[in-house]
């Protein structure tokens, strides 16, 4: 598997991951402690996209 078949199959794994996440969101009843863990693993889901594209463009300069 080459580098960028690697940043795809990465970035597919986390973008299912906030969805999986999202969707539990639906179904809490207002528990802001259980809201806020799930905001805070979405966005460590997003953190981890973006540096994984960084890390790749910086790869194919």
């Amino acid at each position: 598997m080459d580098k960028f078949d690697d940043l795809v199959y990465s970035l597919r794994y986390e973008a299912e991951s906030i969805l999986e996440n999202l969707k539990e969101m639906d179904d809490l009843d207002g528990d802001e402690a259980k809201v806020s863990v799930l905001l805070k693993w979405i966005h460590n889901s997003a953190n981890t996209i973006e540096n994984k594209i960084e890390d790749w463009r910086s790869d194919q300069c």
